[in-house]
């Protein structure tokens, strides 16, 4: 007679039999299952519960990648995240349930008590294999939920750092950061240097983390032609255009670039400038539009459903960011075969390279964005060599389906690692 089985690990244990039968007469058969689990990638019966917070930008359009790829590969999505945001919208698109959680903290961890028990009626309601968390206010819920309901495994992806006074992680946010990584199954850092940053708060999370960048579409193309995107803008297809896609938020460097694109002016009498996003910094940007006196030559858009096109049209993309996980924006800058001029913060370093896919530059120094970009516009063969090398960098790197395949194999393992400790307790 086998040993009585819970339901979740037979099903589990039915998508793996044929590479087990001949195995399941010895005493080391669930061994053999998770020998046999481990071979492959997660079965198509996984349920995953994504879980966003308030997300927007490089977060949204990675979770909205994310939960499309992972319905394709077989695996049963739901999506936790505000009700009204960009992500619940997508995932209504896709007919997928979505759970109205609060996963806003912002600087006090405290606050995602409420988010935590909203997350653990979801995981109920859902019943998921897999709860996968995208952000640092995700995260903390996500550890808290899944204390509360030990019936899924936890999968945390970090796409940037923590909140941050000054130059310090808090110390609450310290004991978050702990207490999430500590909960995990895996770790996901979307950059190298992330990860070396967030594993001095916990530095035995180690053999749990993994880095796997962030993925966009490289084959997409604009459904819009970049001229029709200009003249929607009033600007001519000779005039240079440079702009910044962002969250307008303080670590994404508003203000240097709006700075940068005064000295741009000055120097350049044609050039315009593009900044495209919102958030808390929307009224400071409009009002340094009129205390820099940019008048007509800045278009300030605010927030568009897709950056694809406006990307289209740039020549250059400026990321100003005085923190930055990684970019998201530069990697489908690159995959449009646009040069990138970026501060050298984060894991930005590891998306654009110096000299040969952009132009990376010190943070917090609007002038020498200012000069970066004046020598890409005053040198358009090497701005197109750089944006051709950028393009073939995307490509290899970079690519969505490379992103999700990873993901997935990150899945079969914590499965694989969940079949063995069942295993053990049998």
């Amino acid at each position: 007679m086998f040993p009585s089985l819970p339901r979740p690990r037979l099903r589990y244990i039915h998508s793996h039999a044929y590479n087990v039968l001949p195995l399941l007469a010895t005493e080391d058969w669930v061994e053999a299952v998770a020998a046999a689990v481990g071979r492959e990638r997660a079965p198509t019966a996984t349920r995953v519960l994504l879980v966003s917070s308030r997300a927007t930008g490089g977060i949204a359009r990675h979770v909205i990648a994310l939960m499309a790829g992972l319905r394709e590969s077989g695996c049963q999505i739901a999506v936790a995240c505000d009700a009204d945001g960009q992500v619940a919208e997508a995932a209504r698109d896709r007919s997928l349930p979505v759970y109205g959680i609060s996963a806003h903290t912002g600087r006090n961890p405290a606050r995602g008590g409420l988010g935590a028990v909203q997350l653990t009626a979801a995981i109920s309601g859902f019943q998921p294999q897999l709860v996968h968390t995208h952000s640092f206010n995700a995260g903390l819920i996500g550890g808290l939920a899944t204390y509360l309901q030990h019936s899924a495994r936890l999968v945390a992806t970090m796409h940037n750092y923590p909140p941050m006074r000054g130059a310090a992680v808090g110390v609450s946010t310290r004991a978050a950061v702990r207490l999430m990584f500590r909960r995990a199954a895996r770790i996901i850092m979307v950059s190298e240097a992330l990860s070396r940053d967030l594993l001095r708060i916990s530095p035995r999370a180690k053999a749990k983390c993994i880095t796997i960048p962030n993925g966009i579409d490289t084959q997409a193309q604009p459904k819009v032609p970049p001229s029709e995107t200009r003249r929607s803008l009033g600007v001519p297809d000779d005039v240079p255009l440079v702009g910044m896609v962002a969250r307008l938020a303080p670590q994404k460097g508003v203000r240097e670039f709006l700075h940068a694109a005064r000295l741009l002016c000055d120097k350049h009498p044609t050039v315009h400038a593009l900044l495209v996003g919102a958030g808390p910094l929307w009224e400071e940007a409009k009002g340094l539009q009129w205390e820099l006196k940019l008048g007509d030559r800045l278009h300030l858009l605010g927030e568009v459903p897709s950056a694809w096109e406006i990307i289209s049209a740039l020549d250059v993309l400026v990321v100003s960011s005085t923190s930055e996980g990684s970019s998201v924006v530069s990697m489908e800058a690159m995959a449009l075969g646009k040069p990138v001029v970026a501060t050298s913060v984060g894991g930005i370093p590891e998306v654009v390279i110096q000299g040969e896919t952009g132009v990376l530059v010190p943070p917090g120094n609007p002038a020498a964005l200012a000069e970066a970009v004046g020598d890409l516009l005053a040198d358009p063969e090497r701005a197109a060599a750089l944006g051709a090398r950028a393009r073939q960098r995307a490509v290899e790197h970079f690519d969505v389906r490379t992103m999700i395949a990873r993901t997935i194999d990150v899945y079969g393992d914590v499965m694989h690692q969940s079949l063995r400790a069942r295993g053990r307790q049998a």
